[in-house]
């Protein structure tokens, strides 16, 4: 599983959101409910031109252990939102990809968790929200969004 940002790109001038990626994984691991239940492997983008080293962080690889609960990764995720300045929140969306399918995830509602879920057993999202993209929509109101 990858969780990433929105997909903003790390070249919009005064964007930050790829930098709330490593923040959050900061949090993931400090977090005693979800931290002791994974491995964390932090995934850059390839060096550009030359460059000595790839750009911002653009996803975090988690593999999970017996005991990991996906409710406590989206109650964390909430707890991280929550610890950030108001104007900064919005741009905290956790988006989640396993087997080729990604679900983004903006509330943390317990549909969100069931969603979750439903993704991590290899059950797809039964309520017809996977796009022909492979894209499932979670909690953005408007069914899609990356």
């Amino acid at each position: 599983m990858r969780i990433g940002d929105s997909g903003s790109s790390a070249s919009d001038p005064g964007d930050d959101v790829p930098e709330l990626t490593g923040h959050f994984a900061d949090w993931l691991a400090q977090d005693r409910s979800v931290g002791p239940h994974l491995t964390m492997e932090r995934i850059r983008r390839a060096p550009v031109d030359g460059a000595m080293s790839g750009q911002v962080l653009e996803w975090v690889s988690l593999t999970l252990s017996s005991g990991f609960s996906a409710a406590g990764l989206i109650y964390s995720h909430l707890g991280f939102r929550a610890s950030l300045p108001p104007g900064r929140r919005h741009a905290a969306r956790m988006v989640i990809e396993h087997n080729g399918v990604r679900l983004v995830i903006d509330d943390g509602t317990e549909e969100d968790v069931a969603r979750l879920v439903r993704l991590l057993d290899g059950l797809g999202d039964s309520d017809g929200d996977t796009g022909t993209d492979g894209e499932a929509a979670a909690g953005d109101g408007n069914g899609g969004g990356t």
